[in-house]
């Protein structure tokens, strides 16, 4: 009586081309894990933030963090090329949300990968994710095991789908 779906959504990107020729600075594997490495993340709860600030510090990466989509747009419009490594999106928050955000930095970069991070997780919430321009979905609360593999998944194609937390 159990029905499972699985959701596969595939693109060849030119993304992929373009990040192969610029050489990697940063190794990822399970003891490096993500040393050197800056996001900029958006989320609006200030405990989750201190915590997601804390949880990447820990594995030697460091954060910027925004409140709301607005001002995520607003921070990565100002940045300089190759500042951050990927952006980490809260997709509920109060002005702009996650969605808005990344149709807004989709529309002037299509190379920085964001990552949709949001407590909803039915197949409709990840295809709506993806269908504006995220490159992942991963669940809250976030487990940095989930984390990691889903940025070694973007930066290296290791795994082979795009929803890392299911």
């Amino acid at each position: 009586g159990t029905q499972f779906v699985v959701v596969l959504d595939f693109k060849i990107s030119e993304r992929n081309e373009k990040r192969e020729e610029k050489p990697e600075t940063v190794e990822l594997d399970e003891n490096t894990g993500l040393k050197g490495m800056h996001f900029l993340c958006a989320e609006d709860n200030e405990l989750n933030a201190e915590i997601l600030s804390e949880l990447l510090e820990i594995e030697g990466a460091s954060c910027e963090i925004c409140e709301n989509g607005q001002v995520v747009v607003e921070r990565f419009e100002q940045s300089k090329p190759g500042e951050f490594d990927m952006i980490l999106m809260d997709v509920q928050m109060p002005i702009m949300n996650g969605y808005e955000a990344t149709l807004k930095i989709r529309s002037f970069d299509q190379n920085i990968p964001i990552i949709a991070m949001t407590a909803n997780a039915f197949s409709e919430d990840i295809q709506h994710s993806l269908s504006v321009g995220m490159d992942a979905h991963i669940s809250k609360p976030v487990e940095m095991k989930v984390l990691k593999k889903t940025i070694r998944n973007i930066k290296f194609g290791e795994g082979g789908y795009r929803n890392a937390g299911h």
